[in-house]
């Protein structure tokens, strides 16, 4: 405060005004004087009218707005109100979704941020597509923009429902964001009344996936156990056990990342519990969702397993805390994410058979368990720990038997 602003908040308190009084006026008077360098236009006056202008505005059809005051310091104190208390009306789209992303972002989110980081550079930043509406004022955004805008990229990018939500997360989550009331950019969210007028038929429907391209049968799995046993005989100078990783997804129905994440210490008796995930990035000491932390049995062929994983690791000298080693420091001695992915990738070319993933593992798991007439579906679910059984029917079963094994039970079920 210079001696200017000192000596007139003296005089003000010396009027008996208090000191908040006082500070409040000096306030005023900063806005008014930013709120000047800020107002591109003239001010006028007439005795009819009494002091008015215009300020750019962008919801109006002409881009202006008029602003009138019957007094010049109540002009600028509208105008001031204009400039500083509506700035954020004047942020752009791309400006909004920084904002946006840097409230989302929290430390147990990142890996979803990385995905909504993703498809920004994919469908916004480095679509031409987009470009009009990064650089346009979410305030100045209409559905019709927004439908435009939308169905253009849907007919470049021919987007399943899978890769629509992709899309449009960000667009939608950022409308609802500015339309909060408590930051209140825009009155509401646009894109819910913009979607709705969509052209549907730009969604192309995801062709149903081959169960042979889901799950192993069981053969497959015989097969891929023996190849496993045999590889690491024969591969001695090369240690991994990245084979008998994938022997025990097939019996735990595992995520890839629950499995790199186990410790010794999750084995109580017969039952493996499941409350952590990791990657070559680090461990999270929680599970994919509150239903996925759970408890299952382990089959007498997983405790199998894990007792060749114990003297595997007594024989490489891996003493860590983690089930599944290696003596890479970078990812903490754990066995790395991707191991399992090329180890089955490997196995699945011996097998002349589809390329799998290391999930494909866990879909095959579950799959049988609800082939099983003896396994009531909760329990399934459960094992599976899916918050919704609809999600354990949709997403994980399959067809196991080959085509030959099914001609047969086709023909034994219609035989009269």
């Amino acid at each position: 405060m210079d001696y200017i602003e000192k000596d007139f908040t003296c005089d003000l308190i010396c009027d008996t005004m208090n000191i908040d009084e006082a500070l409040n006026i000096l306030n005023m008077k900063k806005r008014i004087q930013q709120a000047k360098k800020m107002h591109p236009y003239p001010i006028y006056h007439t005795e009819k009218s009494g002091w008015f202008t215009v300020v750019d505005d962008i919801t109006s059809a002409s881009g202006k707005k008029k602003i009138r005051r019957c007094s010049e310091e109540s002009l600028w104190d509208a105008l001031s109100k204009w400039y500083i208390d509506n700035d954020a009306k004047s942020i752009t789209f791309e400006q909004l979704y920084e904002k946006w992303l840097n409230w989302k972002a929290t430390p147990n989110n990142h890996e979803n941020i990385l995905r909504l980081q993703k498809s920004w550079q994919a469908y916004y930043l480095n679509e031409p597509l987009s470009k009009a509406l990064l650089k346009k004022q979410v305030a100045g955004i209409t559905t019709f923009d927004l439908r435009m805008w939308a169905e253009s990229l849907m007919k470049k990018h021919l987007p399943d429902k899978k890769k629509f939500s992709r899309m449009f997360t960000i667009v939608n989550q950022c409308m609802e964001f500015a339309a909060d009331e408590d930051i209140a950019i825009i009155p509401e969210n646009l894109w819910t009344k913009a979607r709705k007028k969509l052209n549907k038929s730009l969604i192309v429907p995801k062709p149903l996936a081959s169960d042979d391209s889901q799950v192993f049968t069981d053969d497959e799995r015989r097969q891929i156990k023996i190849m496993v046993h045999e590889d690491m005989e024969r591969y001695k100078k090369q240690p991994t056990s990245a084979g008998l990783q994938i022997l025990f997804l097939f019996e735990t129905g595992l995520r890839m990342g629950e499995c790199c994440g186990l410790k010794w210490s999750d084995i109580k008796g017969n039952q493996l519990y499941v409350c952590r995930q990791a990657t070559n990035e680090g461990v999270k000491e929680k599970t994919k969702t509150m239903t996925s932390c759970r408890e299952i049995p382990l089959t007498r062929e997983a405790q199998h397993i894990l007792d060749e994983v114990r003297k595997y690791n007594d024989e490489h000298g891996y003493h860590a805390e983690w089930i599944f080693q290696s003596g890479n420091p970078n990812y903490d001695n754990r066995l790395s994410y991707h191991a399992a992915e090329r180890k089955l990738r490997k196995l699945c070319a011996r097998l002349d058979t589809v390329k799998k993933s290391p999930h494909k593992c866990r879909k095959t798991c579950i799959s049988t368990l609800l082939d099983n007439p003896g396994i009531n579906n909760r329990t399934v679910q459960r094992f599976a720990g899916h918050q919704d059984i609809s999600t354990t029917y949709r997403y994980y079963n399959f067809e196991r038997k080959s085509k030959e094994e099914q001609a047969v039970a086709i023909d034994k079920a219609l035989a009269l």
